[in-house]
């Protein structure tokens, strides 16, 4: 008996013995799953309430690109002190607008908090205009509704009050404490462009203004809620100009059918003798779209931006050393169409140039293949990372610092025009566009 119990024993010292391989793809896919996964309660509890600022926080915390940008922000020191005004929230609007209260620290364009579907039209209905600032006047430059009940907010329209209050003391109280930015001429556009009307659809919003005709007028308006939300402006036009000179309009790079449209223009011959860029109201998109059209305008390989990304490494940490590794990347594009337009190009661009928009707008600077003119950009870019909040909200976190392709800062700056101008209220109001009109006449000389 005692043979039989050794020979079992020895059996089973020899299977332990031989240890498992380790799997890599079974120990990656664990990680992935935990960011992946997350749990709120569908409670207003203080439990969620302070899981969904924790989240936000941890994202922040390993994934923000930008901290040196911020260098008075103490992250756990905000954190801490947002607890309370979490916990005190007394509904969900109040709970995401202390989280936004929250990522404001960041100053970050690209970095901000979206609330839940079912708040949409509490906190973020709008009238269907744009505007801009200009020389201390909010003037509205486009209405994009045909519904009878906002004809009175035509273009050259300059709205002076908000519910009675000077609309830029009203915007700074009610508006600006929500908005994230990187500038503050990124700030100043965002709010006046059409973030200045937002709030709650089922509160009318009284406005005081003067018409385009020199009438003053005092009406109520409806907020449009996110479901009739008033489109883009239009994606892209092109139209030739006087003397041999296009006008190539593009307002976003957000739709991949760009390529074929850039296709439709520059395979086709003869060109005009000088092309004009506007990306004045370009909020970006994908990059590689913006790079497309550079494709047309050289053939030779032209490099895009830097980008520079973290790389966190806890044992580093551990070992007390450096946990950041910073991995540089950089491309050059390769011309690959066989179409070249060879003329003169000027770039328009202002502070709504934003995003891709501006990582366009660092290559073609690169390339030294024509003038910038206009006003300097938002100075946002980057990788934006999104991750769930409670009750089906969101937050994002820029992941990624984007820089010139010689490496020079711009994120938090802007990217300065060549030739600056800047648009006053005066000529707006008769119907001018100064910077295209600068763009013309340089083009002429």
């Amino acid at each position: 008996m005692k043979h039989i119990f050794t020979f079992f024993l020895l059996i089973a010292v020899s299977a332990n013995s031989f240890s498992q391989v380790f799997d890599s793809t079974a120990y990656k896919k664990v990680y992935k799953e935990n960011f992946e996964n997350h749990f709120f309660e569908d409670s207003l509890s203080t439990e969620t309430k302070i899981a969904g600022l924790s989240k936000a926080w941890a994202e922040a915390k390993f994934n923000f690109a930008n901290f040196d940008l911020v260098p008075k922000v103490n992250w756990d020191s905000l954190y801490y002190a947002y607890i309370p005004k979490v916990t005190a929230a007394q509904n969900k609007v109040d709970y995401y607008r202390e989280l936004s209260r929250f990522y404001l620290n960041l100053n970050d364009g690209h970095s901000g908090i979206i609330p839940p579907k079912e708040l949409w039209d509490q906190m973020i209905a709008r009238l269907p205009i744009r505007a801009k600032l200009l020389d201390g006047q909010v003037v509205i430059t486009a209405l994009n509704s045909t519904k009878e009940e906002y004809q009175d907010l035509q273009p050259r329209t300059i709205i002076t009050r908000v519910n009675g209050i000077p609309v830029m003391e009203y915007t700074q109280k009610n508006v600006a404490p929500y908005v994230n930015y990187s500038t503050p001429h990124d700030q100043t556009a965002r709010l006046y462009s059409f973030f200045f009307t937002q709030g709650d659809a089922d509160e009318p919003i009284e406005l005081e203004f003067i018409t385009r005709e020199g009438r003053k007028k005092i009406h109520s308006f409806r907020r449009e809620t996110r479901d009739e939300m008033f489109p883009a402006a239009q994606g892209w036009t092109y139209r030739k100009m006087a003397e041999g000179t296009a006008l190539l309009t593009i307002n976003t790079y957000n739709d991949n059918k760009i390529v074929a449209f850039l296709d439709s223009i520059f395979q086709k011959v003869p060109h005009a003798q000088n092309l004009i860029i506007d990306v004045r109201n370009n909020g970006g998109g994908n990059g590689s779209n913006g790079f497309e059209l550079l494709g047309y305008l050289t053939d030779k390989p032209f490099l895009t931006g830097k980008n520079m990304m973290r790389s966190y490494g806890p044992t580093n940490r551990a070992w007390g050393n450096d946990p950041d590794k910073l991995e540089t990347m950089q491309y050059d594009w390769k011309p690959y169409k066989g179409h070249t337009f060879t003329g003169k190009v000027v770039v328009l661009t202002g502070p709504d140039t934003y995003s891709a928009a501006e990582d366009f707008t660092a290559a073609f600077k690169g390339m030294e293949r024509g003038v910038v003119m206009g006003q300097t950009t938002g100075g946002s870019t980057g990788q934006p990372l999104f991750f769930p909040l409670p009750f089906g909200g969101m937050g994002v976190v820029c992941s990624k610092r984007d820089l010139m392709p010689d490496g020079t800062e711009f994120v938090g700056i802007g990217i300065k025009p060549d030739i600056e101008v800047v648009p006053t209220l005066e000529n707006y109001l008769a119907g001018k566009d100064e910077t295209l009109e600068a763009a013309l006449k340089y083009l002429q000389q």
